[in-house]
């Protein structure tokens, strides 16, 4: 089985086009001033960080990173519209959506740098702990996080196997993301670790 490793420019622009309609009908649902708010307000700023990097990685060609980034910055949409933070309809995981393109321009998505990946999200699954109680709510959240997080783990996983390096790679973004999202909510204990989790302050 041939193997799928190359990004190119136009799978770039297409993710783009879909992102930005999904971002373009975001609205923020908890009321001003109030401390859900802020906590929006913290998913926003980082869904639009991510977006950003996607641009200022595709300025220096660097389209493997882009679309880490792009895919990054969608599954935060994801995470924080199941919270209930974002009144939005991301629709279906970007790397689901990825049609083969013709373009030469591109960059490919080596070996190291997939296992970098599953590397780093793996580590950051074993260095989390869920925070909340036994019987609470938030622990219910954590769970679901956790759940999601593991099922896009084991998508890239498999489409690794499958030599399919261009959906793994944007898999383990999704997986990441929503270790990431939990972490800046508080839903896992992770330490201070600020290398592999963003956290809120």
């Amino acid at each position: 089985m041939a193997k799928n490793d190359t990004v190119t420019d136009e799978m770039i622009g297409s993710c783009l086009k879909i992102f930005d309609e999904a971002r373009s009908g975001l609205r923020l649902t908890p009321k001003e001033g109030t401390l859900l708010r802020m906590l929006a307000d913290s998913g926003i700023e980082m869904v639009d960080c991510y977006r950003t990097d996607v641009e200022n990685f595709v300025r220096t060609e660097d389209y493997v990173t882009a679309f880490a980034a792009i895919n990054y910055s969608h599954a935060w949409i994801g995470c924080f519209t199941e919270l209930g933070l974002f009144d939005s309809e991301p629709g279906d995981e970007l790397f689901k959506l990825l049609k083969d393109s013709d373009s030469k321009v591109c960059g490919t998505i080596s070996d190291e740098k997939m296992a970098k990946y599953l590397d780093i999200t793996t580590r950051a699954r074993k260095k989390l702990k869920i925070a909340s109680p036994v019987r609470s709510f938030d622990r219910r959240l954590a769970i679901r996080f956790l759940d999601t997080s593991e099922s896009y783990f084991k998508e890239a996983v498999d489409y690794r196997k499958e030599n399919d390096y261009v959906r793994a790679f944007a898999a383990v973004n999704y997986a990441h993301a929503w270790l990431d999202g939990g972490a800046r909510i508080g839903l896992f204990d992770v330490e201070e670790d600020d290398v592999l989790f963003t956290l809120f302050e």
